[in-house]
């Protein structure tokens, strides 16, 4: 299995609303979804945070080649990053687990 955590950084609960922060979570989930089809091209379970931050978990089945792993990180950060400026959020995504968790 591979696991990948990204988390939201900046004033997320401080500057908008509950509706807003429902309506950016479910954005979050669809750009996953979309960055994963198009780099990995596998199934993939998304999963909101437990603890009620902005984020996303990614957990894969299968193991990921290392360069996979990679290139997801990169395409779905550089995806959430871009979006938040043209959104002009004050936020940064950021992956949450240091290191990639393979138990397979």
């Amino acid at each position: 299995m591979t696991y990948f955590k990204f988390e939201a950084n900046g004033p997320v609960k401080e500057e908008l609303t509950e509706r807003e922060v429902d309506i950016l979570q479910t954005s979050l989930l669809n750009l996953a979804a979309m960055t994963n089809a198009i780099v990995v091209g596998q199934g993939v379970m998304l999963n909101p945070p437990d603890d009620g931050k902005i984020g996303i978990t990614f957990a894969y089945e299968e193991k990921l080649s290392e360069e996979k792993e990679q290139e997801i990180v990169d395409a779905f950060l550089r995806k959430i990053n871009t979006f938040f400026k043209m959104s002009n959020l004050d936020l940064t995504f950021e992956l949450a687990n240091a290191k990639v968790s393979k138990l397979k």
